[in-house]
C-alpha cells in the first residue's frame, strides 16, 4: 500500500523518525508532499518527494477561514493537507492509500491490512461522536475522498469536518475491543483484530505536546476520547525482531497499529529500540 505524508508550510523534522520506522516494517512505497526547498533534508530517505506547488489546493488557501497565524498556520495547514492529498491521489488515479500525520508511529507492514478494508470508503479514527482525529486515514481512491473535499466547511477544523460525515462516507477504525457494548468505536474490530490510535493512547504513553503543557505529562488522559486508556496495561511485544505496542483488554493482548506521539518524541518509540517504558513495559 502507498503511504502518503504531507508536511507543508514548515518541515516537521520528526517526520524522519516516522519514515524510518515505517521502513523497518517494509513499507517502502512512501510519498512526502512538501515544498521543494525541503527536498534536500529528505532526499536520503529513499521516498518519493512531491512539490506541493504542482498540486491543486482547489482554492482552499484563499477561501480558508481557519487560523493562519497560530503555530505557523497549524489549523489552516491541517486542513490544507486534505486538498493536496486528494489532488495527488486523483491526479495519479491511486488506490489503497494510507495517510499518516507526521507525529504518528506505525507498527505494521500496511500491505498486511489490505484485505481488512471491507468497504470502499475512507476509514478514520473517531474518538467521540463529534470528533475524528485523522492521525491515520485509509483512502481507497479519489472518488471515496471526493465528498469530503466537495463539502468541506472552511470555518471548521479538520477534526470537526471529518466528524460531520456518517458511515456512507467514513468508516470508523476500531479503537477498542468489541467484546461487549458494541458501538461505532469498536464494531469493526473483527475486521482487523487490532486497534488504532487517534491520539489518546499516544498521549497517555508519551505525554502531550510540551507547548501545551511543560514538564513530564506521561499518563495524560484525553478528556474528549470516549475510551480512557489509563484503565489498561500496555506492552512492547517483540514480533519478528521488532517491538510493537499491545494493549491488555479483558485478558487479551491486542496489537496497536499506530501511536500518535503528541509529545513529538518519536525517537522514544522506534520499533528497533523503544526507549519509552514508564507505562509500556517490554512483554516477557
Amino acid at each position: 500500500m502507498k503511504i502518503i505524508l504531507v508536511s507543508t508550510g514548515n518541515l516537521q523534522e520528526y517526520i524522519i523518525d516516522n519514515i524510518q520506522n515505517l521502513k523497518l516494517f517494509g513499507n517502502n512505497d512512501i510519498v512526502v508532499i512538501t515544498e521543494n526547498h525541503y527536498f534536500d533534508k529528505l532526499k536520503d530517505l529513499d521516498v518519493t518527494l512531491v512539490d506541493s506547488s504542482e498540486l491543486d489546493d482547489y482554492n482552499f488557501n484563499n477561501t480558508s477561514n481557519l487560523n493562519k497565524h497560530f503555530r505557523n498556520g497549524f489549523w489552516h495547514l491541517c486542513s490544507l493537507r486534505f486538498f493536496y492529498l486528494y489532488s495527488y491521489i486523483e491526479k495519479n488515479q491511486l488506490t489503497d492509500c494510507i495517510h499518516l500525520e507526521n507525529d504518528v508511529m506505525s507498527y505494521i507492514n500496511f500491505d498486511k491490512l489490505k484485505t481488512c478494508f471491507k468497504h470502499n470508503k475512507v476509514y478514520a479514527t473517531f474518538d467521540c461522536d463529534t470528533r475524528v482525529i485523522p492521525s491515520i486515514l485509509y483512502i481507497p481512491n479519489s472518488k471515496a475522498f471526493e465528498p469530503i473535499i466537495n463539502n468541506y466547511n472552511t470555518h471548521r477544523n479538520d477534526m470537526e469536518n471529518l466528524a460531520r460525515f456518517d458511515e456512507t462516507v467514513i468508516v470508523p477504525f476500531p479503537i477498542y475491543l468489541n467484546d461487549k457494548d458494541i458501538n461505532k468505536f469498536n464494531k469493526n474490530f473483527d475486521d482487523f483484530h487490532c486497534i488504532f490510535d487517534g491520539a489518546a493512547m499516544g498521549q497517555y504513553l508519551g505525554g502531550i505536546d510540551p507547548r501545551n503543557q511543560p514538564g513530564d505529562t506521561r499518563g495524560f488522559v484525553n478528556e474528549t476520547c470516549i475510551i480512557k486508556y489509563n484503565h489498561n496495561i500496555f506492552y512492547w511485544v517483540l514480533e519478528d525482531g521488532l517491538y510493537a505496542p499491545h494493549i491488555l483488554i479483558n485478558n487479551r493482548v491486542i496489537k496497536v497499529i499506530n501511536l500518535h506521539i503528541h509529545s513529538k518524541q518519536l525517537n522514544q518509540f522506534m520499533s528497533n529500540n523503544p526507549k519509552e517504558e514508564l507505562l509500556i513495559k517490554k512483554y516477557n
